[in-house]
C-alpha cells in the first residue's frame, strides 16, 4: 500500500494544514496530498502565492483551502485556526514547515539575525503547536509533522543561529512525541541536509543573513543535488505512514547522525579538520 493511501485510510477526512506551503517542500507535500485527494490548508504570507498554489492543489485533485499566515504573527494563528475549525471542523495533520536559513560567524552575527531566525524557525513552530495542535486533540487523533533540518541535530561552524533554531524544533518534537501520545497523535520531525529549495532565496529577509564559508558551501551544493523538494517530501510521508519519529531522508544525514552520536569527539574532531582546512562542503574555491 502506498504511505499516502495509508495516510488517507487513517484519516478519511484528509484535512492537512501545511505551513510555507508556496515553495519548496510545502509546495512538494501539498501537491502530493493534493494528489491523494487531500483538503489541503496552504498557509503562507504571501496572498498572491498563496492563490497561485491553490490553483496547483486543485488542479492535482486536491482541495485547497487559501490560509494568510506570518508564522511569526499569534494572531495571525489564531486567525488561521477559526478558519480551519469553520471550514472543515477539525485538523489530522500539521506541518509546521515555514523556515528561512541564517547563517555567519556567532561574533559577525547582528541580533537582527538571531531574531528572525528564532522568530521564523523557532517560534513559528512553537506558535504552531500550540495554537493548531487543539483541533487535532478535539479529533481524537492527528500527526504533527515539525520541519527541522540535519543542523539541528549536528550543528556547525558558521550556522549558529539556524542550529540552534533548529534544534530547538527537535527538542520540541521530541517532548511533543510523548506528550502526545496518549492522545493517539504522531509526531514526525524531518532533519534533511541539502536539497533543492527557496530556502537561500532573500525574499522577506530584512537583514544580510547567508554569510560565511558554510553558507557559500550550501549554495554550492543546492546548485548540484540529486535531491529536490519532491524527494523529501516522499521520504516524509512514508516517515509519517510509519510512524516513525525521525525523518533524515538523505544517506549523508543518517551517516553524519550515527557518528556523531556513536563517536561524538571523533566526529567533532573531523569536522574541526575539515572546517580548517577548508574541505567538504567549506571548500572556498568556486
Amino acid at each position: 500500500m502506498k504511505p499516502i493511501k495509508r495516510l488517507g485510510e487513517r484519516y478519511p477526512l484528509r484535512r492537512v494544514l501545511i505551513t510555507g506551503a508556496t515553495s519548496g517542500l510545502g509546495e512538494a507535500l501539498a501537491l502530493q496530498f493534493a494528489a491523494a485527494g487531500f483538503r489541503i490548508g496552504v498557509a503562507s504570507r504571501n496572498p498572491a502565492k498563496v492563490a497561485a498554489t491553490c490553483e496547483r492543489v486543485r488542479a492535482a485533485g486536491g482541495e485547497p483551502l487559501a490560509l494568510t499566515l506570518d508564522v511569526t504573527q499569534v494572531e495571525d494563528f489564531e486567525i488561521v485556526a477559526r478558519q480551519v475549525e469553520q471550514a472543515w471542523g477539525g485538523l489530522d495533520i500539521l506541518v509546521n514547515n515555514a523556515g528561512i536559513l541564517t547563517s555567519g560567524k556567532l561574533l559577525e552575527t547582528g541580533l537582527e539575525e538571531w531574531q528572525q531566525s528564532l522568530e521564523t524557525d523557532l517560534w513559528g513552530v512553537i506558535h504552531g503547536c500550540r495554537l493548531l495542535l487543539p483541533l487535532l486533540v478535539r479529533a481524537g487523533r492527528g500527526h504533527l509533522v515539525n520541519v527541522a533540518s540535519a543542523a539541528g541535530l549536528l550543528g556547525g561552524p558558521d550556522i549558529a543561529s539556524y542550529g540552534v533554531a533548529k534544534a530547538g524544533v527537535v527538542s520540541l518534537s521530541e517532548s511533543l512525541a510523548v506528550e502526545l501520545a496518549g492522545q493517539n497523535i504522531d509526531v514526525t520531525v524531518s532533519c534533511p541536509t541539502v536539497f533543492r529549495s527557496h530556502l537561500m532565496d532573500p525574499e522577506g529577509h530584512d537583514t544580510r543573513l547567508m554569510t560565511g564559508v558554510t553558507a557559500e558551501g550550501l549554495k554550492r551544493d543546492m546548485d548540484s543535488t540529486g535531491y529536490g523538494s519532491e524527494d523529501i517530501a516522499r521520504s516524509l510521508i512514508r516517515a509519517m505512514a510509519r510512524r516513525r519519529m525521525y525523518d533524515l531522508p538523505q544517506r549523508d544525514a543518517r551517516l553524519q547522525w550515527w557518528l556523531s552520536r556513536t563517536f561524538p569527539e571523533t566526529y567533532r574532531s573531523l569536522a574541526l579538520y575539515l572546517y580548517r582546512h577548508r574541505l567538504w562542503i567549506f571548500r572556498t574555491d568556486s
